[in-house]
C-alpha cells in the first residue's frame, strides 16, 4: 500500500496533467447525494467515453486532502475501511468509478473529489453528501415538577435519533399551536445525531384534554407524533364542565326515581284509606249486627 506522502506526490503530479487536459475528458458526477445514516450511500461518477482506459482514480473528502479514501493505480493502492468502488469487481474498462459507503455516519457528510486520469484524458470533479435520519417517534410524559410560576405541571415530549437538527411543536385539539409557550433544547450525541426535548407547562385554567407533539425534519416536513391526555388533577379547569355534566348525569335517574317511589307510596296510602272508610260504612247499616229489633214475645193459649 501507497504511504500518504506518496500518494500526495501522485495527486499534485496527476493534477498538473488534469489541469492541461480537462476538456478532453467527459465525466459526469451528481452534485447533491443524499445517504441515510446507518445504511449505504452512493457518489456518482461516470465517465461518458468508453473508447479509454482508465489509469489513475482517486476519491478523497476534501476537509481531509492528504488522506484520500480510495485510490487505484493498475490496481488498488489505498482504501479506507468502508469506502470503495460501487462495483466490487470493478476494472479500468469500467467508466462507473462511483465511491460506495457501506456504514453512513453524520461525519461522512461533506465535500468529496473525485480526480480520474484515462489515456484518452483526465478530469477532477466534486460531489457533496448530505446525510440524513430519521427521528424516533415521540414520547410524552407528565410531571409535577415545574419551574413556571403558577403552572400546575409540565408536559415533557422528547425525540432523538434524527438529522438534521430539526424541532418539536405542540398542538391542542382544536390544532391551536402552542409551540411558543414551550421551552426547547437539542443535545448532540456521541454519534452525531440529534435529540429533542421540549417542555409545555400546564395551567389551572388554560390545559386542554388532549394534546399532540410533532417532530419536523430540517425542511419543516413532519416525520412523526405522538397525542397525549393530560390527568384531571392537571386540568381541573378543563374539566369542570365535564365533572358537572358526570354529577348531573348520576343526579337525574335518581330524582326520577324518587318521585316514582314517594307516588307509589302516596297512592298505596290513599286506596288503603279508602278502603277503610267503605269497610266502616258497610257495619254501620248493618241491623242485625249494631241495632237489630227485639223479637216479639208470642204467647200460646190452651183451649
Amino acid at each position: 500500500m501507497a504511504s500518504s506522502g506518496t500518494i500526495v506526490c501522485m495527486i499534485y503530479a496527476f493534477g498538473i496533467t488534469v489541469g492541461v487536459a480537462n476538456s478532453f475528458l467527459e465525466m459526469d458526477c451528481d452534485k447533491i447525494n443524499v445517504g441515510q445514516f446507518g445504511q449505504q450511500s452512493l457518489l456518482k461518477c461516470v465517465i461518458k467515453r468508453h473508447d479509454v482506459k482508465v489509469r489513475l482514480v482517486i476519491w478523497r473528502k476534501m476537509d481531509q486532502e492528504e488522506k484520500p479514501l480510495l485510490v487505484f493505480q493498475e490496481t488498488i493502492k489505498k482504501q479506507v475501511d468502508g469506502f470503495g468502488f460501487a462495483y466490487p469487481s470493478w476494472s479500468p474498462n469500467n467508466m462507473d468509478v462511483s465511491l460506495l459507503i457501506d456504514n453512513t455516519k453524520v461525519e461522512d457528510e461533506g465535500e468529496y473529489e473525485c480526480s480520474v486520469v484515462t489515456d484518452g484524458g483526465d478530469r477532477k470533479m466534486t460531489t457533496h453528501l448530505k446525510v440524513k435520519a430519521k427521528y424516533n417517534q415521540p414520547t410524552i410524559k407528565e410531571t409535577k415538577d415545574t419551574q413556571v410560576l403558577n403552572a400546575k405541571g409540565t408536559l415533557i415530549c422528547e425525540s432523538f435519533g434524527g438529522y438534521p437538527e430539526g424541532k418539536l411543536r405542540w398542538f391542542d385539539k382544536h390544532n391551536k399551536d402552542w409551540t411558543k409557550s414551550s421551552n426547547t433544547t437539542i443535545t448532540k450525541m456521541e454519534s452525531g445525531l440529534f435529540k429533542i426535548s421540549s417542555q409545555l407547562p400546564l395551567f389551572a385554567l388554560s390545559t386542554f384534554d388532549m394534546y399532540s407533539c410533532k417532530v419536523y425534519d430540517s425542511n419543516g416536513n413532519e416525520e412523526d407524533k405522538v397525542i397525549y391526555e393530560p390527568t384531571e388533577s392537571s386540568s381541573p379547569g378543563a374539566n369542570q364542565g365535564e365533572k358537572n355534566t358526570k354529577q348531573t348525569t348520576y343526579i337525574a335517574p335518581v330524582v326520577v326515581i324518587g318521585s316514582l317511589i314517594v307516588g307509589l307510596l302516596l297512592a298505596l296510602l290513599l286506596y288503603r284509606r279508602r278502603n277503610q272508610s267503605q269497610h266502616e260504612h258497610v257495619e254501620t247499616q248493618d241491623p242485625d249486627v249494631e241495632t237489630g229489633d227485639p223479637e216479639e214475645d208470642v204467647q200460646y193459649s190452651q183451649p
